[in-house]
């Protein structure tokens, strides 16, 4: 469905384009502003707008091409959206976009998107509430911009980096997003295939409710607070995805609440605080992961039920699994293939690949700590051995009991994801580079009268011996 209406959506922009005028905005060309080309073009005409500096607010209320020559800079003002589409069928290509108001409940955006059928391309926004925002767009192209947000404002004074909401049918790729509150923000929003984005530096990679039957591929979420919260959906993809590095309190890299019938396939689980979440689940499927160097390598709740937990590689956790209850239906093999797990001792006479006994995951240990996680202070202690030894030997000392009925003793092979990082950390030290020079900018400006006082008051100057 989706190639269908790509393939309407080019067949329009050429039967359109053959009735369309080039208009050009610049110093040295007919029209000065953009606003003065906008009101002058017809249905499907091109603006091309040349290296410079204008105004906002714009608003694209007919179709056209609005293309960028040289970068220029849209100024927003201090309201509302500094680039607002409103007709079917237009392109924005190659601006660099500042500015805009500071309402979030007015969804005050760098581009706020009310129509569909558009492509958003190669933008460059700075200094926005929300990145790009969704607003029951439909059908849209949005790719390879770059959204960094207001450092200056606390976390939760801060947009996100694309906000979907009630928005079907979208394509979604290349976009580097940082300095927001959430690289995305997805609600009431179905059919999108959102891929190869890079999100860092944010509270959520994906904070995501209610929507049903997306699919996230070749996605990068580092060094956030959480890489990815789901909640309240059903029948999502996620395919060779990264989620590292994301930490501080409650800091999970995959987190499923209330989602059934999801697929969790050859993704890279990396270092966070917490790597896999389980809670009100059902009938999801999780396989062929890597889930390396996390300290919890799985929380799983009671409420997880007839979920499937198999082929996937576990290297390197402090621990492997923390129950809270017994979920007694979730399943860590299938089809007689289990989990890799890195501390597991087991055999192989027949060298299937597959374990001949079968791998006890929990222990009392860990028990416990589902009870109190504040005594994973002592995961790694001399107490929690002795807890563990204890367990084996007094049957006094129960717990509940987790298996893998059947663990490969070998690695499962999983693609090399490597590519996806290198890709986003050019743009990300870039980003840093222009934040660094926006708050600069922001802490200069409240020195100027400082600076004022100081160089008109004769005491200062001879205090500080200047002139």
């Amino acid at each position: 469905m989706r190639k269908f209406w790509g393939h309407i959506f080019l067949i329009l922009l050429i039967v359109n384009s053959l009735n369309a005028d080039v208009l050009k905005v610049g110093k040295n060309y007919e029209f000065k502003s953009i606003k003065e080309a906008l009101q002058f073009a017809k249905p499907h005409d091109t603006i091309y707008v040349y290296g410079g500096e204008y105004y906002g607010n714009i608003f694209l209320e007919k179709p056209v091409v609005l293309i960028g020559v040289g970068r220029p800079w849209v100024k927003g003002e201090n309201w509302g959206s500094t680039v607002t589409v409103l007709a079917d069928s237009c392109v924005v290509n190659g601006f660099k976009i500042t500015g805009g108001g500071n309402l979030l409940q007015k969804e005050d955006s760098g581009i706020l998107l009310k129509s569909s059928f558009n492509v958003i391309e190669n933008n460059l926004l700075e200094d926005v509430l929300f990145g790009i925002y969704f607003f029951a767009a439909n059908n849209n192209v949005v790719r390879h911009n770059t959204v960094i947000g207001r450092p200056y404002l606390g976390i939760g004074e801060r947009g996100s980096g694309l906000h979907i909401w009630n928005s079907r049918n979208n394509l979604v790729e290349e976009n580097f997003i940082t300095k927001v509150r959430d690289g995305m923000y997805i609600q009431e929003s179905a059919n999108n295939l959102i891929r190869k984005n890079y999100a860092t530096d944010l509270r959520y990679g994906i904070h995501y409710m209610f929507s049903d039957s997306n699919s996230f591929e070749e996605n990068v979420f580092i060094d956030n607070v959480v890489g990815g919260a789901v909640m309240y959906s059903r029948h999502i993809y996620f395919r060779r995805n990264i989620f590292a590095r994301n930490r501080g309190f409650s800091s999970y890299g995959l987190l499923l609440q209330s989602c059934d019938y999801c697929v969790a396939e050859e993704n890279y689980i990396l270092d966070n605080s917490i790597g896999l979440h389980f809670e009100g689940t059902n009938y999801n499927i999780v396989r062929r992961n890597l889930v390396q160097n996390n300290d919890l390598a799985i929380a799983l709740f009671a409420s997880a039920n007839y979920d499937k937990i198999y082929e996937n590689n576990f290297i390197g956790n402090l621990a492997l699994i923390r129950t809270i209850g017994n979920p007694k239906t979730v399943s860590f093999s299938y089809q007689g293939r289990g989990n890799y797990w890195d501390g597991f001792l087991g055999y192989d006479l027949d060298d299937d690949g597959v374990s001949d006994v079968k791998f006890k995951l929990t222990n009392v240990f860990e028990d416990i700590q589902g009870k109190y996680p504040v005594i994973q202070l002592y995961l790694s202690s001399p107490s929690a051995r002795a807890i563990e030894i204890a367990e084996r030997t007094m049957p006094i000392v129960k717990s509940f009991k987790i298996y893998d009925e059947h663990p490969l003793m070998r690695k499962v092979e999983i693609p090399n994801l490597s590519y996806l990082v290198k890709r986003g950390e050019a743009e990300k030290i870039e980003s840093k580079r222009i934040a660094f020079m926006g708050t600069g900018f922001v802490f200069l400006c409240a020195s100027v009268p400082f600076l004022i006082v100081f160089f008109k008051s004769k005491k200062l100057r001879k205090l500080y011996a200047i002139g």
